[in-house]
């Protein structure tokens, strides 16, 4: 568990500090004054000048930031910098600047799932095989008839009552079709075929009447080409994005908080797919960890990485979003936006923000996510 938390952590610092580099190369490109580029907030740990830019570390490594010269409202810009503001810059150039943080976040993320699905074989739902990849171990207060009879993940299976049987669903139908009834069940196992008996059950576990004997299938391989894994990666990213989208607009829905609350006071269990913090997020990691779920825990980052760089892009302010939105109302409007107006909703978005960020963090910290299973 350890190690995926580090894994985390070390991977989230990165990040970061991609998404700074996103804002800070773009600006550079355009030859517009950089003050400052720093990772984390708060008191200063460490920092160095090269040239008209002070690189530091801030104690609180909970985000990052560029100060471009011109971009605060209250800032007094040197004459001989004017024109080398965020503000004395075509509105393109601005607009590139600040979807770069969030881009770089897609970018990664597209790079890790195209890299994932070119370098492992992913199970396919569609296509299961004959081959035995869960026992379940009861039914009930009893062993599962699978239990019972013997099998084994791995086992292939042959034939069910002298049928034989070509496809999962074959065997799924003949189990079915006998309820409550002694069978033969023979499997091929380390290339030798096996007889076994197995009483299976009268009713599947949601009630129905049907033989249930308690086993889960394997699944085909899909294997893909680098362009296959790429092309699908981008779908991928896509849908992560929709899917950020509503998983934002849930975290913020009114029964979401009051639930959350209800879990605070202690009346309500944590849920898996409750939203978390980066404490939470790295615990998730490290489930993964620990169960050797690789795959899971790259795809975990990739996840991870779309929901910040949608979320960058909300046009609320103080996010990149946000001036983005006022960029696109200036050009709509022709007139420029007094951004010391906005002041008041950056500071009520932002109080929204942390205030639901302690919350959460607690929860992280005193009523976790419930470990993974396995």
């Amino acid at each position: 568990m350890t190690l995926g938390v580090l894994l985390f952590a070390v991977f989230a610092l990165f990040s970061i500090g991609l998404h700074e580099f996103g804002h800070f190369a773009t600006a550079r490109w355009f030859g517009i004054k950089i003050e400052r580029f720093f990772i984390g907030f708060g008191p200063k740990l460490w920092s160095v000048r090269r040239g008209e830019t002070e690189y530091g570390i801030g104690a609180l490594p909970l985000g990052g930031y560029v100060r471009i010269a011109g971009m605060n409202p209250l800032e007094e810009v040197p004459e001989e910098d004017r024109s080398r503001t965020f503000k004395a810059k075509p509105a393109w150039q601005r607009g590139i600047v600040l979807a770069a943080g969030s881009v770089t976040h897609l970018l990664l993320a597209f790079l890790i799932v195209g890299a994932v699905l070119a370098t492992t074989a992913e199970p396919d739902p569609g296509h299961p095989t004959l081959r035995i990849a869960d026992v379940s171990p009861t039914f009930g207060a009893a062993p599962s008839p699978a239990a019972a009879a013997g099998v084994r993940v791995g086992d292939v299976v042959v034939s069910i009552d002298g049928v034989a049987v070509r496809t999962w669903d074959g065997a799924v139908k003949l189990i079915h079709a006998r309820p409550g009834r002694r069978v033969e069940i023979v499997v091929r196992r380390d290339g030798t075929s096996v007889i076994l008996y197995a009483t299976l059950a009268p009713k599947r576990p949601d009630g129905t009447r049907a033989g249930f004997l308690g086993v889960s299938p394997g699944f085909r391989e899909i294997h893909r080409s680098v362009p296959q894994a790429f092309r699908e990666a981008g779908w991928r990213v896509a849908l992560g994005m929709r899917d950020s989208l509503v998983a934002f607009k849930r975290v913020f829905s009114p029964s979401t908080i009051r639930r959350l609350f209800s879990v605070a006071a202690g009346s309500q269990p944590r849920r898996i797919d409750d939203p978390a913090t980066l404490v939470g997020v790295g615990k998730g990691a490290g489930d993964l960890a620990r169960h050797g779920d690789w795959v899971g825990l790259f795809f975990l980052l990739a996840g991870f990485n779309i929901f910040i760089g949608v979320a960058n892009l909300l046009p609320l302010p103080p996010l990149d979003g946000g001036h983005l939105a006022v960029l696109g109302y200036e050009k709509l409007r022709r007139r420029e936006v007094d951004i010391r107006k906005l002041m008041p909703v950056t500071a009520l978005v932002v109080s929204i923000f942390a205030t639901l960020f302690v919350l959460l963090l607690y929860l992280d910290i005193v009523r976790p996510i419930p470990n993974l299973p396995g």
